[in-house]
């Protein structure tokens, strides 16, 4: 019988369960597209060795289940308050609540099983979706990705974790309501908001702590960058923004309509008193809740940036310091444990060296150039200045395309670091063994490879004379590109036993060599790491922040049904009723919305920022920062278009 009614209840709760089946089947297809990418074969062969990509994405998913499971708690607790009611009739005609029970776990199961169904092949989908993004970051060509058993029977068992947990959430409510109140439970008191005036007051307080939160993290970003920041300050920023964008909408709930209402001109329009009455009961009820949602979805939209923003920083740092396939250095005064002899020999078992590249660095012992840059704390004392000559830097940059560099009796500033910009070397004028020479400027534009100083100061080659050399080194150019396995093995061919002074008994292999093609996989693999899960995240986030938006509406579907009853029986149109309906559902889902969506726009001037200062290009990060509002308004409209229909469906009547 209870399977019978169950079927039943199932075909008549379809609309009900809308929202909830759509949140299941979303999270299930995100969920299994992750879990089948961190069993896939082909993820392995591109990572192995090089990042933790897979482990971070499985704690991540089981992190995403505990969230999600907490969310559809929260939603079946809805959903039995939108039928409680109907609940409450099955008590009074016999039913025990064990039985009631059962019969709304059966009903929740039904659904589940389906919206598992469903996600399961949207997540086929979007899994090879994910693998062309890991493919596309990670540089390798695209190829259809196996699926794996492992990754779907993962799923599955979280899928049903998530259930079990949201069920007893369900069990925990209808064992402690009474009957009274699942029959009377919808008549409902609404308090009136005290103080508005308070409220508005902190509405434009946050707002404008928004605002500056956002001006000073800029200020800090580029005084951080030069070396004159602090990464405190910039902490202290974000947690500025986060309370600022909570009480913001915390205020705004509580007294943005309450003013409209004293507004007679819109108020006296059509249906507008009835619908700003509606709306301002709503808000201020749920103002708390939709300052959390607000910072969800804010903080996802920053997160999403950050991560793209992240990706075009890593390429520009890879093409700054690996400019040559192969590069090593050794110490002056040292036996190189692979000296370049050999490694050229070794290097030649895997591809042919196309051209070498030899130079020394230099240092006077002193640390005079150090004095005008940031680095002459007492934190920096072993530091000396290093010098690198005209010739040795012609030698590396002109065969890559530069222009020849001519320091005519000078000497420039060259260093692989933003915070040099923030150096005055205006009054600089070195005296050295070969001569005297005055500030020519600072380099830009020009990689800055494997030399073991923040910076080097490029002099004629006579300057050099007399001057200690302090470390070698060589530049390699291949013929012909590495694989990453050969990478893998030239790096294992180049490496030895090192055994640190420290005392410290152990002992490593390690590889005095910079191998362009191991450091491209790296950074492609955290870049990799850093975006999809700041992704999944944020995706996951504002599904779920959605989700309860449109279940807190369709849970007011009663006693909005009682009220829309009311107007009309006042002669109130359907066609009026739907407009009323549909913007008291619409301001109640953008106001926790629109303020973190816009908050994409200092995001994304701020990583311009950042890419500028530290001389990097900055393309792309607009059509970035659209692409990421652009997909976040596509969910919102896709929530509020389900909960729209369903509450028009049970409200609007003639």
């Amino acid at each position: 019988m209870f399977v019978k009614l169950a079927l039943r209840n199932v075909k008549r709760q379809v609309g009900n369960y809308l929202v909830y089946f759509i949140t299941v089947s979303l999270t299930v297809a995100m969920m299994f597209a992750v879990n089948s990418a961190i069993f896939s074969p082909a993820l392995t062969d591109r990572i192995s060795g090089i990042a933790d990509l897979k482990n971070a994405l499985f704690f991540l998913t089981a992190f995403v289940a505990l969230i999600v499971s907490a969310v559809l708690g929260y939603a079946t607790s809805f959903i039995l308050r939108l039928r409680k009611r109907e609940f409450g009739t099955y008590l009074t005609l016999g039913m025990t609540r064990r039985n009631v029970l059962m019969l709304f776990f059966a009903e929740t199961m039904f659904f589940c099983v389906l919206a598992l169904g469903t996600g399961l092949a949207v997540g086929a989908l979007v899994y090879q979706g994910l693998m062309a993004v890991i493919a596309n970051l990670m540089e390798t060509a695209y190829s259809f990705s196996a699926y794996s058993a492992k990754g779907l029977i993962l799923t599955v068992c979280l899928v049903a974790a998530v259930f079990l947990l949201s069920s007893l959430a369900s069990a925990a409510y209808l064992r402690k309501v009474s009957v009274r109140e699942l029959l009377h439970g919808d008549k409902k008191v609404e308090r009136q908001v005290k103080h508005p005036v308070l409220w508005l007051f902190v509405t434009v307080v946050s707002l404008a702590a928004v605002v500056g939160s956002c001006i000073f993290f800029s200020a800090e970003v580029e005084r951080s960058v030069r070396g004159t920041g602090s990464g405190g300050n910039l902490l202290l920023a974000v947690v500025v923004l986060a309370a600022a964008v909570v009480f913001f909408h915390i205020g705004a709930a509580k007294s943005v309509v309450r003013f409209l209402l004293g507004c007679k001109k819109l108020k006296n329009r059509g249906t507008n008193a009835f619908a700003l009455r509606q709306l301002s009961g709503r808000l201020s009820a749920n103002a708390v809740l939709s300052g959390a949602l607000a910072f969800l979805i804010a903080f996802a939209v920053i997160g999403a940036n950050v991560s793209f923003v992240q990706k075009i920083s890593n390429d520009a740092i890879f093409a700054q310091s690996y400019p040559f396939d192969v590069g090593g250095r050794t110490e002056a005064g040292e036996e190189a444990p692979v000296p370049f002899d050999e490694a050229e020999r070794i290097i030649e078992d895997y591809a042919e060296i196309e051209s070498a590249v030899y130079t020394a660095v230099y240092t006077s012992g002193e640390r005079y150039l150090h004095g005008f840059t940031p680095w002459s704390g007492e934190e920096y004392e072993g530091l000396t200045d290093c010098f690198l000559t005209e010739s040795d830097f012609n030698a590396l940059y002109v065969p890559l395309g530069y222009e020849p560099l001519h320091t005519d009796g000078g000497f420039y500033i060259y260093s692989g670091s933003a915070v040099i910009s923030s150096a005055d070397f205006s009054a600089a004028f070195l005296e050295l063994p070969g001569g005297s020479y005055f500030y020519r400027g600072t380099l830009s534009g020009y990689p800055y490879p494997q030399f073991s100083c923040y910076f080097c100061a490029v002099v004629p080659d006579e300057a050099a004379e007399g001057l200690e050399e302090d470390t070698f080194c060589a530049a390699y150019t291949l013929a012909e590109e590495l694989s990453g396995e050969e990478a893998r093995a030239l790096e294992d061919a180049l490496s030895y036993e090192y055994t640190p002074p420290s005392g410290e008994e152990y002992t490593y292999f390690r590889c005095d060599y910079d191998i362009r093609e191991l450091a491209r996989m790296a950074m492609n693999a955290n870049s990799a790491e850093f975006i999809v899960s700041a992704l999944y995240l944020a995706v996951v986030f504002v599904f779920l922040a959605m989700a309860i938006l449109a279940l807190k509406t369709l849970s007011e579907i009663p006693e909005d049904r009682r009220r829309y009853g009311i107007l009309c029986r006042l002669g109130v149109s359907l066609r009026e009723q739907s407009r009323t309906l549909f913007g008291q559902i619409f301001a109640f889902f953008f106001l926790p919305f629109a303020l973190p969506v816009c908050l994409s726009i200092p995001a994304g001037l701020i990583c311009r920022q950042i890419l500028r200062l530290s001389d990097l290009a900055v393309s792309g990060v607009a059509a970035t920062t659209g692409g990421i509002a652009l997909v976040l308004t596509a969910v919102y409209a896709l929530y509020f278009t389900a909960a729209w229909l369903v509450a028009k469906k049970n409200i609007v009547r003639e």
